[in-house]
């Protein structure tokens, strides 16, 4: 018994002299130096320009509730026309439908392009809610110390940075070697059709890879929301597939004084709690480890021990991370009942019940995976299960080790604060117009370079949606960066 102690003694020692040495091995080493660098912008001219994006209702509503108002959508565009005079005789400017698609040759045709990419539509204002806006939500109001209106965060701020930072490169005679396309699609917050357009017509055009996309995504948040110091700048690598599945419970109807076992709405009820008993698993791997192990060298010792030594500690850490609706979504398929409707009156019985449940797919699993888990989950053959409206797969990921990643990362810590910004890839949950090209490069990224308030989620499709003019002038600053860091991508 002494020697089996005295064995175990030391396997516990070794084990703990294993754990600190690799924890150890993680300490942040040295970033490499950073200069930061002045980008001048024609800082009153710019938001001036920006604030007057802001005026033009280009909303997306749903398909077959409201017609698609062109008329905005070509006012905004000629707005564009008027504020970047250098844009508009340097590239060559093509509407396709309501998407536009500006193209600047590059010095050497033998090089890949690259794809700075934005959306011109917004989501609509929910009817009802419009005095709850402190500015209107299309006045393009620039108070308080913010710019107000819709798209301000979602995403007329990238289409105006971009197009602002290269009005400025022009201005300065600068040149790329990749040829760079600008593809602003017009119905992102409808499924992206117009997205998929204008990568088509490229594609018709002999495009066959792309050096580097880029579009709206991740952003620059507080560091203690992942519980390390300085600023992190998120990228997302990869989105996550789009899923809605109706369930249908079918009942005989009548009169409510003689019900059966269960109605329409019963047999609704108990699939629907089916489905949130039974969560999709949690998988830390991918994207959300990656992230992990970016950040990890600025956490404390015992969180950095952890994710460290994942070989032993997985598990717990998947059990702490799930603790947080965020982190936990990044881990797993989400599942969110969404809509739920069933009876016309109190005293009759139903006919039908249905309801909308929206999965949000982790890269890995897949439309037909989840909606196979379900069926198998509710395993009630008198409850419908059906797809309705669009559907998309979860991204490929993209390589956050590769020269396009290392562009961003550069542009972002040259005008946002050099070692103090953590540059780490993510695992986008929404959607974006990106996901069209996962099949044209490995570099294709997510990333909003205009760093918001913390109650940004509060604001994107929702009520007083604004962002500062620092922070739009940042997102100007990082497209001038990165177009020129552009030159060193293979």
């Amino acid at each position: 018994m002494k020697r089996f102690l005295q064995l175990l003694g030391a396997v516990v020692v070794a084990i703990v002299g294993v754990l600190v040495v690799n924890t150890m091995r993680s300490a942040r080493a040295a970033d490499a130096a950073v200069v930061p660098v002045d980008v001048a912008v024609d800082s009153v001219g710019a938001i001036g320009r920006f604030s007057k994006a802001l005026t033009f209702p280009t909303i997306s509503y749903d398909p077959g509730t409201h017609p698609t108002d062109s008329a905005a959508f070509r006012a905004l565009q000629a707005h564009f026309v008027t504020s970047f005079p250098l844009v508009h005789q340097k590239l060559k400017r093509e509407t396709i439908g309501l998407a536009l698609l500006y193209s600047w040759p590059g010095s050497d045709p033998s090089l890949d392009p690259v794809v700075l990419m934005g959306h011109q539509d917004v989501v609509p204002v929910i009817p009802g809610t419009e005095n709850r806006w402190e500015q209107p939500p299309f006045g393009g109001v620039v108070n308080g110390g913010y710019i107000w209106g819709r798209g301000s965060l979602d995403d007329k701020v990238s289409v105006l940075a971009i197009l602002e930072s290269i009005e400025g490169l022009l201005r300065a005679g600068f040149q790329p070697k990749h040829t760079i396309y600008l593809a602003f699609g017009h119905d992102e917050e409808i499924g992206g059709h117009g997205a998929e357009t204008l990568r088509d017509t490229l594609i018709a055009r002999g495009l066959k890879h792309a050096a580097l996309v880029i579009d709206e995504g991740g952003t620059v948040t507080d560091g203690a929301a992942l519980g390390v110091t300085g600023k992190v700048a998120l990228i997302g690598v990869a989105e996550k597939g789009y899923l809605t599945l109706e369930l249908t419970a079918n009942g005989k109807g009548g009169h409510s004084s003689t019900p059966p076992a269960h109605s329409a709405i019963g047999v609704l009820a108990t699939a629907i709690t089916k489905l949130e008993a039974s969560p999709f698993p949690m998988t830390l791997d991918g994207p959300t480890e990656a992230m992990l192990e970016s950040v990890r060298a600025r956490m404390p010792f015992s969180r950095r021990l952890a994710l460290s030594n994942l070989w032993l500690l997985r598990g717990a850490v998947v059990r702490a991370l799930s603790a947080a609706p965020m982190s936990a979504s990044m881990m797993r398929t989400t599942t969110a009942v969404t809509i739920i409707g069933g009876g016309v009156k109190a005293n009759v019985l139903p006919i039908d019940a249905k309801a909308s449940v929206n999965f949000r797919i982790r890269p890995g699993e897949s439309v037909a995976s989840v909606t196979a888990r379900v069926v198998q989950t509710i395993n009630d053959t008198s409850v419908h299960v059906a797809a309705v409206g669009f559907a998309r797969e979860p991204s490929t990921v993209s390589d956050a080790n590769g020269a396009g990643f290392a562009a961003i990362s550069q542009s972002v810590r040259e005008v946002m604060g050099g070692a103090d910004v953590t540059v780490a890839p993510f695992l986008l949950m929404a959607g974006t117009d990106a996901r069209a090209w996962s099949a044209k490069s490995s570099q294709v990224f997510r990333f909003i370079a205009a760093p918001p308030d913390a109650d940004v989620l509060t604001r994107v499709h929702g009520t007083n949606e604004r962002v500062t003019p620092a922070a739009y002038l940042t997102a100007v600053r990082f497209f001038d960066r990165l177009v020129h860091h552009t030159d060193d991508l293979p």
